[in-house]
């Protein structure tokens, strides 16, 4: 039933009312959910693929990853950057961070996400690496658990549900290996390079959130998971990993 809300937290996908939960132990379940995301992503892009225009395929699958969450991330994103790169005060990055309008910074980072993850996609049918389009989404969620486990909540008007903060409690991080999982099957080599990229670039922005406003909000979540995805869609272009 957890896994059934999370799926219901993190996509459009409807679920039965009853296997709704509140108390924020979903969290465990995020990795798995992402790689529901990212199932449902090969499969829409083998639909697309049947298509003669490449063009319409890559765009489809990048359209496909904002439709599936609502946007949710993506709102989150263009919020983060607005109040982050005002350089104004802590509280005042907060206020504009709660502010539903969008501006300059908002709308130019939903833009070059967007055009990189247009890239990110190119490269992968160029590479033939369609397994990033499984592991990329399933990677961004896991990022979510690791943020709500290990770094603290501020507390907003605009937020996620307060019970989705979990820090200390470490045994939802039970799945978040199960991406790299896969990919150390396929290739231990670039599982290490993987690893060690997600690493460096999740401690890197969760550090910046916490200096900059104290610890993360569902915006920088939002922003975080959004960041890790386009990434890792750059990195499956440079890759050999095939199916």
């Amino acid at each position: 039933m957890k896994f059934l809300s999370a799926i219901s937290f993190l996509t459009i996908l409807p679920v039965p009312a009853r296997a709704l939960s509140g108390d924020g132990k979903q969290v465990l379940y995020f990795p798995f959910a992402g790689l529901v995301i990212g199932g449902l992503l090969y499969g829409v892009d083998y639909l697309l693929s049947l298509t003669p225009y490449l063009e319409v395929r890559v765009v489809g699958d990048v359209l496909f990853l904002a439709i599936i969450s609502g946007a949710l991330h993506l709102d989150g994103l263009a919020d983060t950057a607005d109040g982050i790169f005002s350089h104004r005060p802590r509280e005042q990055i907060l206020e504009i961070m709660k502010d539903s309008r969008i501006g300059v910074m908002g709308v130019l980072a939903l833009l070059f996400c967007v055009l990189l993850k247009i890239a990110g996609v190119a490269g992968i049918m160029q590479s033939e690496a369609l397994i990033w389009l499984i592991l990329a989404p399933a990677l961004g969620r896991t990022a979510q658990v690791i943020g709500l486990v290990f770094v603290n909540h501020v507390p907003s008007e605009k937020t996620l549900a307060e019970q989705f903060y979990q820090r200390g409690e470490y045994f939802l991080l039970l799945f978040c290996p199960l991406p790299f999982a896969i990919i150390f099957y396929m290739n231990w080599g670039f599982a290490l390079i993987s690893l060690a990229i997600f690493t460096i670039l999740l401690v890197g922005l969760l550090i910046f959130f916490k200096n900059k406003i104290g610890g993360i909000t569902g915006d920088t979540l939002g922003a975080t998971t959004e960041i890790i995805e386009t990434v890792f869609l750059l990195i499956g272009g440079m890759s050999n990993l095939t199916l």
